[in-house]
């Protein structure tokens, strides 16, 4: 795994290539939109998804926890992807196996229906030092294309407003990458400006989303981050 480290909000954040972020500071290991169940619900509606795409997430993550030890792990919403069935049930299994880390759920939009589990605290955002943790960035609107609002983020923050410093997920972002002739191809990205981080989506059946903002983006291409654009 590939590793990136940048400063924001005065804290030394290490981007890594399965789209995780650590702060090493404070031990503790990011992960947003993880979507585990949501090849059930599509097959449970008739549309066919390859298959392993959940024992393929589980893997993940079980690699993500033991790189880092110990670790307070903080999920940025949507670990899960509506109603629960045997695969979402199968993380509780994945958490027991690592009782020395801590496990929060920062609430995202698909997370409803939610499991009553020691291992999992649930939490509609989380705050540590100057950073923030929540799902849905502020102002985030994609009939309009707005992927977040630094005014909106300030407006509901009025305590952070003189040093908003906002890690979250929900967009999935992405960038495209162009090739020969009319060749492209859309892979998973972090985004960062002076306020605000935002994760790719972790889990493997998520898609991306373009931003089309300015901003430094780090995409990710085979185990490798690339920084694209500033």
């Amino acid at each position: 795994m590939q590793t990136t480290e940048v400063h924001f909000g005065g804290s030394l954040l290490r981007l890594n290539s399965d789209g995780s972020a650590f702060l090493p500071e404070h031990n503790t290991l990011l992960i947003a939109d993880v979507h585990l169940g949501k090849s059930g619900v599509f097959r449970k509606a008739g549309i066919a998804t390859p298959q392993g795409l959940h024992e393929q997430n589980l893997k993940q993550l079980a690699r993500a926890f033991e790189a880092h030890p110990q670790a307070t792990v903080v999920f940025l919403g949507d670990v899960f992807h509506g109603l629960q069935n045997k695969e979402t049930r199968s993380l509780k299994t994945l958490l027991d196996a690592y009782d020395g880390h801590t496990f929060i759920l920062v609430k995202g939009n698909h997370d409803f229906d939610l499991p009553e589990w020691q291992q999992l605290a649930i939490v509609p955002e989380w705050t540590l030092g100057k950073l923030h943790f929540l799902h849905e960035p502020p102002g985030a609107n994609f009939d309009t294309n707005t992927p977040f609002s630094q005014t909106t983020a300030q407006r509901d923050f009025p305590a952070l407003a003189q040093e908003i410093f906002l890690i979250c997920g929900h967009l999935h972002p992405g960038v495209a990458l162009r090739g020969k002739g009319r060749s492209r191809v859309r892979i998973k990205a972090f985004y960062l400006n002076d306020w605000i981080c935002v994760l790719p989506a972790f889990g493997t059946f998520t898609g991306q989303h373009a931003l089309k903002v300015a901003g430094t983006y780090y995409g990710i291409v085979d185990d490798t981050l690339l920084k694209l654009s500033e």
